[in-house]
C-alpha cells in the first residue's frame, strides 16, 4: 500500500517569499529591483524556489497562488492564523500560467511584510492587478465542543517553537535535519486513506482553518470558546480527499461536503474521530465569509 508523509503547508509557504524597500513616490513598500516573466518549463507542478536575505527567487508560481499569499496568507504583513480567503474571478490563465520572479531589496525587511504588502505592490505594478473584498454567504462547519470538557492536551511550555518569520531556518537546514516543530503547525501521515494527524501548540482558530477545512471540504469556523494552545492527535479515515473545495467555478456549492470513505480503509471518519478522540464536533451551518474578487488583471509585459 502506498505510503506518504507531508509536512504542514504553512512551513513551506512561510519560506516562499522575502524582500523589499520603501517606495518613496507612492508611500508603499516595493522591491528595489524585480524581474517577472512566464516560465514555460514548470511541467505539471509548481516549484516555489528559495529565498535569502533581501531576495525573492520564485521558480514556478501561478498568479492566483501569489495573490492568495499576498492578500490573504500574509495580509497586513502578518501570518494570518485564520482561513485563507478564496480568490474569485479572473481569466483562466491565472491558474495555468506559471511565473518566475527574481527580486532584490535594500536591507533585510521582515519576511511577513515582504510576503504581504510588498508582494501586493509588485503584483499591482506588473500585472495591473485590481481586487476588492466582499462577504458572501457560504456553507461552513462550526467547530464546537461535543461535551462539557474537550479531550484536548494543553501544549507544554517549550514543546514547540514560536513561528518567528524573521528567523525561519528555510534553506539553511542541513541535509536530513528535521524542520522544527512550530507552534500552530502540524504533520499529516497516511497509508492509503488511513490518516494520522499531529498538531503542535495549535489554537482552535488555527486548527479549524489550517487542518480541518482541508479534510471536510468546507471552511470551518471556530466557536469552541477555547483560547489556549493544544497538542492535537487524531487518527481517522479521510473521506472525499483533501483536494475538494466548497467553492467551484466561482460559486459556493453547498453539496460539496465530505464524501464516503473507501470500504477497505479501517477507522473512524474525521467527524467521529473529532468527537471520540478530541471531544469536539462539526456542525453544518451557513456563514458570511470574506472573499477576494479580482476586478482587473493582465499578463505582464516582457522584462
Amino acid at each position: 500500500m502506498k505510503r506518504w508523509n507531508c509536512r504542514f503547508a504553512s512551513t513551506v509557504i512561510v519560506s516562499l517569499l522575502c524582500a523589499s524597500v520603501s517606495c518613496a513616490q507612492s508611500g508603499r513598500s516595493a522591491f528595489d529591483v524585480a524581474s517577472v516573466k512566464r516560465n514555460m518549463n514548470c511541467g505539471g507542478g509548481g516549484v516555489p524556489g528559495g529565498t535569502s536575505p533581501g531576495r525573492i527567487d520564485v521558480t514556478c508560481a501561478t498568479l492566483r497562488g501569489l495573490i492568495r499569499t499576498a492578500y490573504s496568507v500574509f495580509r497586513g504583513g502578518r501570518l494570518n492564523p485564520g482561513r485563507v480567503d478564496d480568490i474569485l474571478g479572473g481569466p483562466r490563465w491565472l491558474d495555468t500560467d506559471q511565473y518566475e520572479i527574481a527580486a532584490k531589496a535594500e536591507g533585510n525587511p521582515p519576511r511577513a511584510e515582504m510576503m504581504g504588502p510588498m508582494l501586493q505592490t509588485l503584483l499591482e505594478e506588473r500585472f495591473k492587478l485590481k481586487v476588492h473584498t466582499e462577504l458572501r454567504d457560504a456553507p461552513v462547519y462550526i467547530l464546537t465542543l461535543a461535551r462539557n470538557n474537550a479531550k484536548l492536551q494543553p501544549s507544554k511550555e517549550g514543546s514547540c517553537a514560536p513561528m518567528d518569520l524573521a528567523n525561519l531556518p528555510g534553506n539553511a537546514l542541513k541535509a536530513n535535519e528535521p524542520m522544527p516543530k512550530y507552534c500552530g503547525s502540524g504533520e499529516n501521515r497516511g497509508s492509503g486513506l488511513n490518516m494520522v494527524s499531529d498538531w503542535h501548540g495549535v489554537t482552535m482558530v488555527e486548527f479549524a482553518s489550517r487542518m480541518l477545512s482541508s479534510f471536510v471540504e468546507r471552511p470551518v469556523v471556530d466557536k469552541t470558546g477555547l483560547s489556549g494552545r493544544y497538542d492535537v492527535h487524531l487518527e481517522f479515515v479521510r473521506g472525499g480527499g483533501p483536494s475538494g473545495r466548497a467553492l467551484q467555478n466561482g460559486a459556493y456549492n453547498p453539496d460539496s461536503v465530505a464524501g464516503t470513505s473507501d470500504s477497505s480503509a479501517a477507522g473512524p471518519s474525521i467527524f467521529t474521530a473529532l468527537r471520540e478522540q478530541a471531544g469536539l464536533k462539526l456542525v453544518p451551518d451557513k456563514s458570511p465569509l470574506e472573499v477576494i474578487v479580482i476586478d482587473y488583471v493582465e499578463r505582464p509585459s516582457v522584462n
